[in-house]
């Protein structure tokens, strides 16, 4: 999803086979090369922001999303909404969820299946918003997860912290399956939650992020 590419390829041959034929070998030879540079092309984990950029470019629009986590390839449609430092945050099946850049392998823009489907209301872009970014910016921008992450980018663990109080679930490696209960807080490492289990329910939980495949917002 980066635009370094390393020079690797199929050389265009020289042939005299008939015009329409070598035409036809070129156009696989370019779809190979395509697919070539697509696997060699390196990731840049110290340069998010460019990603984040890109990725902005699909903002609001219904998309198809493409995940790996160790071994497990998902596909999730729905509206992007938000491409923080490290995650993207989309609405997909009546829940918000987050995803890390370090498990997409795609998005793609595609036509919204239904007509039913709504996506949910996002920052105000009224002109009592303008005023305010225009006369009290810092007091406005710090009062919003959101605009933070509009003007600034922020990481997954502080995006989350909004949803403080609210149901969550964590899909985790398996076999451990899922995980839900109340968000407490999160760590630059960690989410911390009240289980739902009424055995757990005086307790709190520390999930790595790294063992977290989705987050899903019960209630949003």
């Amino acid at each position: 999803m980066n635009t370094t590419y390393q020079r690797i390829g199929i050389s265009s041959p020289t042939t005299a086979l008939p015009e329409k034929q070598f035409i036809e070998l070129r156009a696989c030879i370019e779809e190979a090369n395509h697919i070539l540079r697509s696997l060699g092309n390196p990731p840049q984990p110290d340069n998010p922001r460019q990603l984040e950029l890109k990725l902005t470019s699909l903002k609001d629009q219904y998309v198809q999303i493409k995940t790996s986590f160790r071994g497990n390839f998902r596909t999730y449609k729905g509206f992007l909404l938000q491409a923080g430092r490290n995650y993207i945050q989309f609405w997909s099946k009546g829940r918000l969820r987050y995803v890390t850049y370090d498990q997409l392998i795609s998005i793609s823009s595609e036509p919204c299946e239904s007509e039913l489907f709504q996506e949910p209301h996002h920052v105000c872009r009224s002109e009592e918003l303008n005023c305010a970014l225009l006369y009290a910016f810092t007091e406005t921008v710090s009062g919003s997860v959101k605009l933070l992450n509009r003007f600034y980018g922020i990481p997954l663990s502080m995006a989350l912290l909004q949803h403080a109080g609210q149901e969550v679930v964590l899909q985790l490696t398996e076999p451990k399956g899922k995980k839900s209960g109340c968000l407490v807080k999160t760590t630059a490492e960690k989410v911390i939650i009240q289980p739902s289990s009424r055995q757990g329910k005086d307790l709190l939980e520390s999930i790595s992020f790294d063992d977290i495949e989705i987050i899903s917002i019960s209630k949003h």
